[in-house]
């Protein structure tokens, strides 16, 4: 299997993780509630501000799982995309720390975020450049 087989399928397995996060956009707050608290994520309030936060990043994570999907099926035609995206997850890299800086997540948490962000710029910067 050739090195853009590969990448093509971490890109649709990368992306359909991603995009399970639709599943976070529909259930009760009291499911989200308690998964929270089975990750061993601190208690919180769902207001509805944190109601908008939490369903909206799940959104915005199912449409970037489902922008990887489509690249991965259709790797060859989007090699200078999958560039520009490892790119975009590099910028993203201090974004996620400070992020995980303020917040009481495990520290397996931070470390997932992290690592599935760096995961995602080594895929992209192992494309093959287009000729």
């Amino acid at each position: 299997m050739n090195r853009q087989k590969i990448l093509s399928i971490c890109f649709v397995v990368y992306g359909l993780i991603m995009a399970s996060a639709i599943f976070f956009v529909f259930i009760p707050n009291e499911n989200m509630v308690s998964i929270g608290r089975w990750f061993g994520l601190p208690h919180f309030e769902v207001t509805t501000v944190f109601e908008y936060m939490a369903r909206g990043m799940s959104s915005v994570c199912f449409l970037a799982g489902m922008i990887l999907l489509y690249i991965g099926l259709h790797f060859q035609e989007h090699l200078r995309l999958v560039r520009f995206i490892g790119w975009l997850a590099l910028l993203s890299v201090p974004m996620v720390i400070f992020m995980h800086a303020k917040m009481l997540t495990p520290i397996w948490w931070k470390a997932g975020d992290i690592t599935g962000v760096l995961l995602l710029c080594f895929m992209c910067f192992a494309t093959p450049v287009q000729k």
